[in-house]
């Protein structure tokens, strides 16, 4: 009798085994004989699905990627609009283990995609997405009439994602001074900026 694979099973230990090295020993150790041996399966098999070391890097960025997105699906935003900006924002800093690591797949890969042709789409798709979702976070806020009628959409959209990429890395770095209540009182913060109003309201 044939055995079953479990395609989703080899798909998550391939991401995760891959991960581990690049975590622990850097993208150049990542190599297709290694993360083969790591995740159990022959380097054959994993060259089956991926060519280059981009690919594979590529596919752990879409691994992390939906499992991030799966996991807010279930996450209930608050009604009151300051609240579920801020909620929103939070979802997308590395604040918990899990969102620490998407955090890490993601700067190994945009590094990493300053040099390759091979991973510039995808980069262009990923900042594109982050601009996206400050916006969003920003139409919230204009739906609620809660931001002066005087501000500069683009600007602040663009302000919000460098915040969102700059408290990343920095937690990143430095996450015994950038721990998850520093970076909810600075978003905080900016929010009560942008609209004078306190999260409480």
């Amino acid at each position: 009798m044939p055995k079953i694979v479990d395609h989703d099973q080899k798909r998550k230990l391939i991401a995760e085994s891959a991960w581990r090295i690049i975590d622990t020993k850097g993208i150049e150790h990542a190599s297709i004989r290694a993360v083969a041996a790591a995740a159990g399966v022959s380097p054959g098999a994993l060259r089956h699905y991926f060519s280059t070391q981009d690919e594979l890097l590529l596919f752990i960025v879409d691994y992390y990627l939906t499992r991030g997105a799966d996991r807010a699906k279930g996450i209930e935003i608050s009604r009151i609009p300051m609240k579920a900006a801020l909620e929103v924002v939070l979802e997308l800093l590395p604040t918990d283990s899990d969102k620490r690591t998407a955090a890490g797949v993601w700067w190994v890969f945009a590094i990493r995609s300053l040099t390759s042709p091979a991973l510039q789409d995808k980069k262009d798709e990923l900042t594109d997405g982050l601009h996206d979702l400050s916006r969003s976070v920003l139409d919230i806020l204009a739906k609620a009439e809660l931001l002066p009628s005087s501000i500069d959409m683009e600007l602040e959209t663009l302000r919000l994602a460098a915040v969102i990429e700059g408290l990343t890395v920095l937690a990143l770095l430095r996450p015994e001074i950038y721990a998850p209540e520093t970076i909810e009182r600075i978003i905080v913060r900016h929010l009560q900026e942008l609209c004078g109003h306190t999260v409480n309201e």
